[in-house]
């Protein structure tokens, strides 16, 4: 032992040390299987221990070598957490001991809803509806669902596609419900699905079947008078308006007077079937009959009418009018002999005007089904039948072929109060040798019945084939026949004025007719009468057959269709519900049907008996009539062909329900203790247990009436339907204990169908004492509602809410908890007020603007006792706003059916309970265009072309009305979204002219944009592509206009380009955008067509969400090769104010540029104009141009010196057109708008705001902008004297990581070291350097010198510096280039410094200015002494200097402060010691001796301080540098 415990290995098992399970379903289980493996070559012996897990095997022993498998099984039976141990014990080791833990968790599910409403559907067809469930919990969850089964009713119409299943933790199961009825019924089931370990739920299923939509297109159809031996066809066509389709019987003889084509067919769906029916009188009578139709579970009837007539006898037609009337006095009981006279005169005492009906009431007859289920359905010997027989149905049995039957006698009893004549159709069969005899024969055919008498006739079968069955329905027609009354006679009355009337009336004094009517009667008489006895019809069912003892019978294959099983609809005592079974017969051979009869009499079935040819059908009805409350299921034998051993059975299944309606909780409902005034409510369930709907009412006690309502207090239940009601209870009454009573009252609801008052029951319809359905069972409930009336506190979890800055039109949500820790249940308003409230001050715009920018969860409702609720804050500015505010929560009564009116006046109860203080700052998305560059044309001209300013004061404004709507355009439709674009304001941007050549550079402008909102800013370009659908490709796209043809080149060209299209800015925040120009993407195609050199066009949108839309037009132009074109910054400038009566003009210099490739000339033409825009005609020369015409050549920049002086004091208006031409011919006239003002006085300085806003530095730097730039762009020297110099330095930076660059502002056209005039107008502006070379991530000092001329002048403009940078792959050569053309970057760029000039406009001053000698410079000197020598020619020439001067000249010549003297001293004399000098002696004083060296030291130390503080590279690029910009002169 001791030995293999030294050699033992340890057992393998993948068992940790501590295991955690996991969550498991209540009821459910959770295995894990683990293994181990015995290494060592002996046996080991294992057994583990535990107690809340079980481990199996829990013993055992391993085999040398051996692996076994074993299972932790946890299975809680209820929630709980547990963690245990277990210990492995292994033989020859030390026990293991396994930490386990594991959670039971009760699975709980929901139901995405309780009740599916299938509405109506037609019987037979098939819908399908999903309902989920959800497993909210963390475990599994197994269910299975269950029919809830109420009463023994069979309903099947819900099938479900899933009874059971298995749910994952938070997942979803669906089930598809199938809705199919059979029957004509209201089906209410409910289902319950039961969670194994976890909750119950139940769902509801509602559906209404609906009949199919059947009917015949003619109610009654009258054939007319037919001569005999002819016949007259007429056309019946039954429509079928359902989507299914039906099949239809007529009930009758297809060889009768009125034959049918056929009797039964089938109707598909939304379609109709013709049916022609012909009529063959063989008597000169009338005839009369009603054919009922059997369609989808339905009857309908058609009355047939025709009169037969010979040269002897023409009776008077039978009308449908006749029919009705009749059949109303059969229902209302009107048949005595007196009614038969006089209906048997009718037509005589209307001639008489003596036509009195005793017919009560205006009636049309419009049987129910029931009635006309009865009507058909009623046995010949019933007797409820006029005309009744002594049989129902006559079976000859066998009889041998062509021999006779024996007689059988059938007794007729006419129960009418007249006399009948009886004619019997008999119908014949063709023979073996074609000859047609009758089968079966009625002796006599015609014979008289007295009224209320009975008459005899002899039925005889004689069959004409052997083995043959046959069937037949023998008709019969009778009539009251009056010899008397023809209509022969009535055509003699015409004419002889009625003399013979009385002879019809007999011998009864009462009955005959007064002559007074006939004297004074008009000579047109109307002799239609509304009465008349009309024909009587009727049939008898005869069978028999030809098989003899040694013949085969025939063998019945059929089918019974739907099935053998037949359901009825549930029905109350003593009602009729009817359903049908189709007889398909699928053999060649006729099949004898018989039925036996029920007897429990609780079924019946129509036709009881009859003949099934081969290949053919019969509709066989079946009629429900229970006795007794229970579910029946009886079977019904049918045999066939007279052998017992054929037969068939049909399963009635029916349902007999008694009213029964089950209260919640036994009507017993509990409301919590409520704040008084506060209503709650609560639900409650009835449920109709029985299949009988059902009516209700409940009467709250009239002392509760204002403090308890239930609704609906009144209303209907259907069968199984579970109703649920509301019931609201308002304590009044502070601490008082509520026990309510209310009663309920239910009422069966008896079917309308169920009216038996017909014609196959004479005298049901007796107005005096009609036919009575049974009293409806009543029964009665009771509610008791407990309740109380009390008070208690509220509080919130936190006291303040602050949202800080929210975007307007976004919105943010916080939440506060309100607290109910008492016993009552409030209700509870919460109002928003400003937070310091001034009751007689009422801002009722604030109100507004808060309750539009502020949306509670909740702003009035129910807070239960002992509960928490979360309410919801929303704000969502609607503009720029700030709010301090104040939430109430107030406890008032709720009562909304408190009566309501002006004439009401209620004390409403409210009490404060707590209040939250919240802030809110509601800030617009703001945009701002901070900056536009290129790297050829300069910001100001851009800034212009771009109309940035007209764009960034349009983004400030607020949002007008197409602009509100365009932010929600997804629900316009297209052209309404078309239509709100063109609204929008427009602006375009102009990327200018380029050459169209091929491979041109792309003009990229970078336009910088700006949040100056709050918060962050989403912005985004839409272009035209954005909103188009694409087409199928069967689709056609029609022909598109030419300038869609245009707009789609230029999309798929790429001619504009906006990188990036969209975005997110954070507040205070740049973004650079590139806009990309590149006309030459065009197609040879469309350069062919001219537009190379026309103007490209794209509309865009600029949209800001929440914010305000632009429309911008990015536009650009190509000129074609040797083609000029005239530019100008804009076309309409305003000059300076000028002072009236200078001696010489202000100069104003506008920039005209040639942007083509050709040399152009232009001519200027001057024109001063009012200002409607009439030409003046002046005589002065106010304004002129000094250089009137030139030339320019490509790309060449000039100016047009504008010289303006103005004569008086009033505004100048001016036209200046400028005509371009070529060498040939005008190509361009250019018209500019020029405005000046002189002025007399000079005008007080007002600090105006600059109208034209463009940027002075650089805002930002971008990876997609340039990485060299100024300091400062823009250099106002401010106003100037003549002659005199101004100074300023700014710093040139590279910002390039490895690249360097030379920079030249020599090459420009600006006029630097060159004699041309430029924008300066004859000032010299100086830079040094001029140009130079700058390292990667340096920076250099420029120093600007601007001396003024003797003339003023004012401009504005810029100094263009070239820059050229480094290109690091110079040093490889060509091959090398052309393999890698990437490595090619851009090399130059164009740098713009905008300069300002004003000169001083004093008149004395400019028109007495004597301009000094020009300072000599000695190009030898040192650059330190020119400096200086410049420092002291600036010094001496400036004018403060002659103010300085000549103010010294007005004090006196001292040295030292003269002591202060008293005032109105005249003993003291004072001396003017000044002395007087000569004006050039000023400019030289400072050469004197003595003042050499202060003038060294004080030049020496601004040059160094200068130095020192530009180089320090501390200079902030958002910032203007202290050092080197210095403000304009005074």
């Amino acid at each position: 032992m001791k030995k293999k415990q030294a050699e033992h290995q340890m057992i393998i098992t993948n068992i940790p040390n501590a295991l955690d399970i996991g969550f498991t379903a209540v009821t459910l289980s959770s295995n894990l299987s683990f293994m181990m493996e015995n290494p060592n070559d002996y046996p080991v012996q294992f057994h583990f221990e535990f107690l809340k897990f079980k481990i199996t095997p829990d013993r055992g022993q391993l085999a040398p070598g051996a692996r076994i498998n074993f299972t932790l099984t946890y299975a809680p039976v209820q929630a709980e957490v547990i963690v245990a141990s277990i210990i492995l014990h292994i033989q020859y080791e030390q026990p293991r001991v396994i930490k386990v833990s594991g959670i039971g968790k009760y699975p709980f599910l929901q139901l995405n809803t309780k009740k599916l409403n299938f509405e109506s559907l037609l019987i037979g067809k098939t819908v399908s509806k999903e309902i989920t469930i959800k497993n909210q919990s963390e475990v599994t969850a197994q269910f299975q669902i269950q029919k809830i089964i109420d009463d023994e009713f069979k309903d099947n119409a819900f099938t479900l596609d899933f009874y059971s299943g298995t749910i994952p933790q938070k997942s979803t199961f669906l089930i598809k419900v199938t809705y199919k009825p059979k029957i004509l019924n209201v089906s209410v089931i409910r289902f319950k699905v039961i969670c194994q370990g976890g909750n119950e739920l139940t769902f509801e299923c509602v559906g209404q079947a609906l009949e199919h939509a059947v009917y015949l297109s003619e109610k009654s159809i009258n054939f007319g008078e037919i001569k005999i031996g002819n016949q007259a066809t007429k056309l019946l066509t039954i429509h079928n308006d359902s989507d299914l389709p039906t099949t239809y019987q007529f009930y009758t003889d297809l060889n009768n007077i009125f034959a049918f084509n056929k009797i039964r067919g089938q109707i598909q769906g939304k379609s109709f079937d013709r049916i022609i029916i012909s009529f063959a009188p063989k008597t000169t009578i009338n005839y009369y009959e009603r054919v009922y139709c059997l369609a989808s579970n339905q009857i309908k009837f058609v009355d047939l009418i025709g009169t037969c007539y010979d040269l002897l006898i023409k009776p008077i037609p039978l009308l449908q009018q006749h029919v009705d009337n009749f059949r109303r006095r059969v229902i209302q009981g009107k048949l005595s002999e007196v009614d038969f006279r006089y209906m048997e005169n009718s037509y005589l005492m209307k001639i008489n005007q003596q036509n009195e009906s005793n017919l009560q009431g205006e009636w049309q007859e419009n049987p129910n089904q029931t009635v006309q289920f009865k009507e058909l359905m009623l046995p010949p010997s019933s007797d409820n039948r006029l005309i009744k027989f002594s049989e129902d149905f006559i079976d000859f049995g066998y009889v041998e072929c062509y021999q006779q039957s024996s007689a059988r006698e059938l007794e007729l009893h006419n129960r009418l109060n007249c006399k009948l004549t009886i004619f019997w159709t008999i119908q014949t069969h063709p023979t073996i040798d074609g000859e047609k005899v009758p089968v079966f024969a009625v002796t006599p055919e015609t014979q008289s019945a007295q009224a209320n008498s009975k008459c005899r006739f002899q039925v005889t079968f004689r069959p004409t084939k052997s083995s043959y069955y046959y069937f037949q329905y023998i008709q019969f027609f009778a009539i009251k026949y009056n010899p008397k009354l023809t209509k022969k006679i009535l055509d003699q009355v015409k004419t002889t004025k009625g003399s013979i009337l009385n002879e019809s009336f007999g011998n009864n004094p009462n009955l005959k007719l007064s002559q007074t009517g006939l004297t004074n009667q008009k000579n047109t008489i109307d002799f239609t009468s509304k009465e008349m006895i009309p024909t009587f019809s009727g049939q008898i069912g005869c069978v028999g057959h030809s098989f003899g003892i040694n013949s085969q019978p025939y063998i019945p294959i059929i089918e019974l269709r739907p099935s053998n099983k037949l359901y009825f609809p549930p029905c109350t005592i003593e009602e009729s519900v009817y359903q049908t079974v189709e007889f398909i017969n699928k053999s060649d051979t006729p099949i004898y049907f018989n039925f036996s009869p029920d007897p429990t009499k609780t079924f019946r079935v129509f036709p009881n008996q009859g003949l099934i040819f081969g290949k053919s059908s019969q509709m066989i009805i079946v009629e429900f009539v229970p006795i007794e409350n229970k579910a029946y299921n009886q079977t019904l034998v049918c045999h066939m062909n007279h052998q017992s051993s054929n037969q068939i059975t049909l399963q009635a299944i029916g349902y007999c329900s008694s009213p029964l309606l089950k209260l919640q909780n036994d009507g017993k409902v509990f409301f919590p203790p409520s704040f008084v005034g506060v209503y709650s409510r609560q639900k409650i369930t009835v449920h109709n247990e029985s299949r009988v709907p059902m009516s209700y009412s409940i009467d709250v006690p009239e002392k509760n009436q204002n403090e308890l309502y239930i609704e609906p207090s009144s209303g209907q239940i259907k069968p199984n339907e579970v109703l649920h009601l509301d019931c609201q209870f308002i304590p009044y009454k502070r601490n008082k204990k509520y026990k309510i009573k209310v009663p309920m009252t239910a009422t069966e609801i008896l079917a309308d169908n169920q009216n038996l008052i017909g014609y196959h029951i004479p005298g049901s319809g007796n107005q005096d004492f009609p036919l009575e359905q049974r009293k409806p069972i009543e029964l009665s409930y009771q509610f008791e509602i407990f309740g109380q009336g009390t008070d208690g506190n509220l509080l919130l979890n936190v006291s303040q809410i602050d949202f800080n800055i929210i975007k307007v039109n976004f919105n943010t949500k916080q939440y506060a908890t309100l607290i109910n820790n008492s016993a009552c249940t409030f209700y509870i308003e919460l109002v928003l007020r400003p937070k310091n409230k001034d009751k007689d001050k009422i801002d009722h715009q604030m109100i507004s603007l808060i309750n539009r920018s502020f949306t509670l969860d909740l702003q009035n409702g129910i807070i239960a006792a002992n509960s928490k609720l979360d309410i919801g804050i929303m704000f969502n500015p609607i503009e720029v706003c700030e709010f301090d505010l104040v939430l109430d929560v107030i406890a008032t009564e709720k009562n909304p059916k408190a009566p309501k009116g002006p004439n009401i006046q209620n004390k409403k109860i409210i009490s404060q309970k707590c209040k939250l203080e919240i802030k809110a700052k509601g800030s617009y998305p703001l945009l701002k265009i901070a900056d536009v560059r290129n790297d050829s044309i300069s910001v100001a001209t851009l800034w212009e072309n771009f109309q940035i300013n007209q764009i960034n004061a349009e983004l400030g404004k607020d949002l007008n009305e197409d602009e509100q709507k365009f932010l929600k355009i997804e629900q316009l439709t297209f052209d309404q979204a078309q239509q709100l674009q063109k609204r929008l304001r427009s602006y375009d941007w102009n990327f200018g002219y380029l050459p169209s050549k091929p491979q041109v550079k792309s003009r990229k402008i970078v336009i910088t944009i700006q949040n100056i909102g709050g918060t962050d800013l989403e912005w985004q370009f839409k272009l035209p592509s954005d909103h188009q659908i694409e087409l199928e490709p069967w689709a056609d796209p029609g022909e598109p206009s030419e300038e869609d043809t245009f707009e789609k080149a230029i999309l798929e060209k790429n001619i504009f380009q906006i990188r990036p299209k969209g975005g997110v800015i954070a507040p205070k925040s740049f973004k650079d955008i590139e806009l990309i120009y590149t006309p030459c993407n065009l197609d040879d195609e469309l350069k062919s067509k001219g537009i190379s050199n026309e103007s490209h066009f794209l509309r865009v949108v600029l949209q800001i969400l929440n914010g305000k839309p632009l429309v911008l037009n990015l536009k650009g132009t190509t000129l074609a090769p040797l083609e000029g074109r005239l530019a100008v910054k804009k076309n309409s400038f305003e000059l300076p104010e000028t002072p009236v009566g200078l001696l010489q003009p202000v100069k104003y210099p506008i920039e005209i540029q040639n942007v083509g490739s050709s040399k152009v000339q232009y001519k200027t033409i001057v024109k001063e104009i009012d200002i409607e825009g009439k030409i003046i005609d002046s005589q002065f020369n106010v304004f002129d141009i000094q250089n009137p015409q030139g030339s320019l050549l490509p790309n060449e920049k000039q100016y047009l010196y504008c010289l303006f002086r103005p004569l008086e004091q009033k505004s100048y208006n001016f036209e200046l057109l400028v005509e371009v031409s070529d060498m040939v011919k005008v190509i361009q006239p250019v018209k500019l708008a020029i405005q000046g003002r002189g002025y007399a006085n000079q005008p007080k300085k007002q600090i105006q705001q600059q109208a034209v806003e463009i940027p002075r530095q650089r805002s930002h730097q971008s990876p997609i902008g340039s990485k060299v730039f100024f300091s400062l762009e823009e250099i106002d020297f401010g106003e100037l004297l003549p002659l005199k110099s101004a100074h300023r330095m700014i710093i040139l930076y590279n910002q390039s990581n490895d690249r360097k660059f030379t920079f030249d502002f020599g090459v420009s056209q600006f006029a630097l070291s060159n004699n041309r005039p430029g924008l300066c107008c004859g000032d010299e502006f100086l830079i040094e350097p001029i140009q130079g070379e700058l390292e990667a991530q340096a920076f250099i000092e420029l120093k600007l010198t601007l001396t003024t001329a003797s003339t003023p002048a004012v401009y504005e403009g810029e100094c263009e510096c070239t820059i050229s940078w480094e290109n690091k792959n110079q040093q490889i050569n060509t091959s090398q280039v052309s393999q890698n053309s990437q490595a090619i970057t851009v090399d130059k760029e164009t740098l713009f410094l905008r300069i300002k000039k004003k000169s001083s406009l004093n008149v004395e001053l400019v028109n007495s200015f004597k301009q000094p000698p020009p300072p000599i410079h000695n190009a030898m000197a040192h650059p330190f002494q020119q400096l200086l020598g410049q420092i002291i020619t600036e010094v001496l020439t400036d004018s403060h200097t002659d103010q300085i001067l000549k103010a010294l000249d007005q004090q006196p010549i001292t040295l030292y402060q003269p002591e202060q003297q008293q005032q109105g001293s005249d003993d003291i004399k004072q001396e003017d010691l000044s002395i007087q000098r000569d004006y050039k002696d000023y400019k030289t004083m400072f050469l004197e001796e003595e003042f050499i060296e202060l003038t060294d030291l004080i030049m020496e130390n601004t040059f160094f301080n200068i130095i020192q503080e530009t180089t320090r590279k501390e200079c902030d690029l958002l910032r203007i540098s202290k050092t080197f910009v210095t403000p304009a002169n005074k």
